[in-house]
């Protein structure tokens, strides 16, 4: 039997961006298993338009009792998804139409996590440079996905699939480290499963003033801090030796939340140049991501074409 895969999203406070959002997650070429969606009691519009959402198949609609952090909500998704895999899509980026054919095609035993590249864009969705292009070409084997990883968040938890048994399996995250989730999940996924990685980009990660870690570089790094202090006392003598001791070089080599967009040296500047160019061949979005930005929903008004 193939496995089943669950496109999560986690919504807050996310009316500008939220239809553009399930829009994507409804176009893929090869339908996910689930569309999960979850709005963490957002005072703006966000729920009123998911809920148009709510009649459409393989849509479902969950909220917790009350407002919970980043984390807990993630986790939420997780303990609620009925599925094999799962993908946590941020309620701001949008996933490319080939997404889940490209993952279900990469999936082969014991894969804890598959990491794709994408393209960052600005408020607009315009693409401005990829990110992951180089990442590794070779599979990941247990544990060194999770070495790999302790070197930096190198990947978009947007574009990436995981194993729900492993992290279902992974500790729960305490409150103060739950901001770097993502960075942890993806040891954790490492250290159980096989970490595969798609070098073409399969979505797009929207920069703007409300990124969760965005502009709040300080209360990142001591996200991160509390989760490495956390798995180093979770992890077995071989596994965590030293990683407290290296958690500010380990903050230092992770991934840029906003890239310096004018880098100093000739090298930085030339492999920036060539992300800013692959990004011109995604310029042109796809149609349903186009109409979503504009505030037209493609999949609603399909659905409400076919019961008229």
């Amino acid at each position: 039997m193939a496995a089943t895969i669950s496109i999560c999203i986690p919504c807050y406070k996310s009316e500008r961006y939220i239809r553009t959002t399930i829009e994507s997650a409804l176009a893929q070429t090869v339908p996910a298993d689930e569309i999960l969606i979850s709005d963490d009691n957002s005072p703006d519009r966000s729920y009123e338009i998911i809920s148009e959402y709510r009649e459409i198949p393989g849509i479902r609609i969950i909220r917790p009792s009350h407002r919970i952090s980043i984390g807990e909500h993630y986790r939420f998704l997780l303990e609620h998804a009925k599925t094999d895999y799962v993908s946590f899509l941020s309620s701001d980026d949008a996933l490319m139409p080939s997404f889940v054919k490209a993952m279900r095609e990469e999936l082969e035993d014991n894969i804890g996590l598959i990491a794709a590249a994408s393209l960052e864009c600005n408020e607009k969705l315009i693409p401005k440079r990829a990110r992951g292009m180089a990442l590794p070409k070779r599979i990941f084997y247990p544990p060194e996905g999770y070495k790999y990883f302790t070197q930096g968040n190198v990947y978009i938890i947007s574009t990436a699939l995981f194993s729900r048994e492993i992290l279902l399996q992974a500790p729960v995250l305490p409150r103060e480290g739950d901001l770097a989730t993502d960075w942890y999940w993806a040891m954790m996924a490492g250290l159980k499963g096989k970490v595969k990685f798609v070098r073409k980009p399969l979505g797009y990660y929207r920069v703007h003033g409300s990124n969760a870690g965005h502009g709040n570089e300080d209360k990142w790094r001591k996200a991160t801090a509390a989760m490495l202090n956390f798995l180093s006392t979770h992890l077995d003598a071989d596994l965590s030796q030293n990683l407290c001791g290296k958690s500010k070089a380990i903050q230092k080599a992770s991934m840029d939340i906003a890239p310096n967009p004018f880098p100093s040296s000739v090298k930085l500047r030339i492999k920036d140049s060539a992300k800013r160019l692959v990004s011109l061949r995604y310029r042109l979005l796809p149609k349903v991501i186009s109409k979503a930005e504009q505030g037209i929903g493609v999949a609603l008004e399909r659905t409400r074409y076919s019961g008229s």
